[in-house]
C-alpha cells in the first residue's frame, strides 16, 4: 500500500525540480561575454579604420606641402604604405594592434604606442580620481536624497543634482578657473614638464580638472542612486525588516543598499566611459597634455595613424568596462543568470 504522504512529497519534489530555473554555469557566462566583447572590438576596429581612411583629403599633400610634385607625393604614399589596397592596410594595422603596435605617426615620427603611454599618465589618473570623487559624492547625497525623499532636504538635493546635470563641464571648468584657482593658489592650466617626477605639482594641477569632471557625473549618479533607493524602499522586504525590529538606518544600510549595488554597476561602467570621453573637453580647458587634447590636435593635423590608435584604445576600454559590468551583474545576481 502506497504511503499517500510520501507520494505527495515525491510529486511535490518532481514539480519543484521541473519548475526550477536552469542556470548557466559561470564558465559559460564568462566565455560568452568575452566572445561578444572580442567581436565588438573587431567591429570597432573595422569602423574606425575604414571611416578615417575614407575621409576626404590626402595626408600625403599635408606632409609634402602644396608645392610638392606628383612624384614626391607618390613617394610619400609609398613610404607610408598608402598606395596599397585599403584592405591590406587594414590587416597590417590590425595585426600590429593585436601585438600592441599602433604604428608610427608620419607627422611626428614617434610611435603611437609611446605617445599613448605618455598621454595616459595624465588622462588615466584624472579619470580615476574623477570617478572616485563622483562616486563618493553620489553615494552620500543619493542615499540621503532617497532616504529623505519626502522631506525638504531630499528635494533640495534632487533639485541641485538637476542643475549639475544641465551645466556643461567646460562651464564648470571656467568658473573654477576664475573663482577658485586664485584663492586656493591652485594651477589654472598646464601640467609639470617633469610629469610625475614632481608628484606634488602634478597632483595640484589635476585638482581643478578632477572636480570639473566629477561634478556633472556626480549629479547624474546622485539622481540614479536616489531613484534606486526610493524604488527599493517601496518593496516589501524593508517593511518586513522594520517589523522585525530593525531601525530605519539599519534597514537602509543592511538591506536597501545591498540590493541597490547591482543596478549601479552598469551605470558606473557607462559613467567611466563618459569620463574618458569627457577628458577631451576638460583637457582643452585646462591645457593638460593628455589623450583628449592630443587626439584633438591629431585630428586637426589629419594624423590618421595617431587618431586610429587612440580611438582604438578608447573604444576597447569602453567595451571592456561594459563587459566587466555585464559579467558582474550576471555572476552576482541569480535572476540575471536564469535562461
Amino acid at each position: 500500500m502506497t504511503n499517500p504522504v510520501a507520494a505527495d512529497a515525491s510529486t511535490r519534489a518532481e514539480k519543484e525540480q521541473t519548475l526550477k530555473p536552469k542556470r548557466s554555469s559561470g564558465l559559460r557566462i564568462i566565455a560568452g561575454t568575452v566572445a561578444w566583447a572580442v567581436f565588438a572590438i573587431l567591429i570597432a576596429s573595422v569602423v574606425i579604420f575604414f571611416a578615417l581612411n575614407t575621409l576626404p583629403g590626402d595626408p600625403a599633400v599635408i606632409l609634402g606641402g602644396l608645392d610638392a610634385s606628383p612624384e614626391q607625393l607618390q613617394l610619400i604614399r609609398q613610404e607610408n604604405g598608402w598606395d596599397r589596397p585599403i584592405i591590406v592596410q587594414y590587416f597590417d594595422w590590425f595585426t600590429g594592434v593585436l601585438t600592441g603596435d599602433f604604428g608610427t605617426s608620419p607627422f611626428t615620427g614617434m610611435s603611437v604606442t609611446d605617445q599613448l603611454v605618455s598621454k595616459l599618465q595624465v588622462t588615466l589618473p584624472l579619470a580615476i580620481a574623477s570617478l572616485a570623487l563622483a562616486l563618493v559624492i553620489a553615494l552620500v547625497l543619493g542615499i540621503y536624497a532617497g532616504a529623505r525623499a519626502e522631506f525638504a532636504g531630499g528635494k533640495v538635493v534632487s533639485w541641485v543634482s538637476q542643475i549639475g546635470i544641465a551645466v556643461p563641464s567646460f562651464i564648470v571648468g571656467m568658473l573654477l578657473v576664475m573663482y577658485v584657482a586664485a584663492p586656493l593658489n591652485l594651477p589654472a592650466t598646464g601640467f609639470p614638464r617633469q610629469g610625475w617626477d614632481q608628484p606634488g605639482q602634478a597632483i595640484r594641477s589635476l585638482i581643478l580638472p578632477t572636480v570639473t569632471l566629477a561634478i556633472p557625473q556626480a549629479a547624474a549618479l546622485t539622481r540614479y542612486v536616489r531613484s534606486t533607493i526610493i524604488e527599493q524602499r517601496a518593496q516589501d522586504y524593508p517593511r518586513t525588516a522594520r517589523a522585525q525590529g530593525l531601525s530605519r538606518f539599519q534597514t537602509l544600510m543592511t538591506h536597501v543598499l545591498r540590493n541597490s549595488w547591482l543596478p549601479l554597476l552598469g551605470v558606473l561602467a557607462l559613467d567611466a566611459a563618459a569620463l574618458l570621453m569627457g577628458t577631451v573637453v576638460v583637457e582643452q580647458v585646462f591645457a593638460l597634455p593628455g589623450v583628449g587634447r592630443h587626439l584633438v590636435s591629431s585630428v586637426t593635423n589629419r594624423d590618421i595613424t595617431t587618431v586610429q590608435g587612440f580611438l582604438m584604445v578608447l573604444s576597447s576600454t569602453v567595451i571592456v568596462l561594459m563587459m566587466i559590468s555585464n559579467l558582474l551583474a550576471r555572476l552576482l545576481d541569480p535572476r540575471v543568470r536564469v535562461r
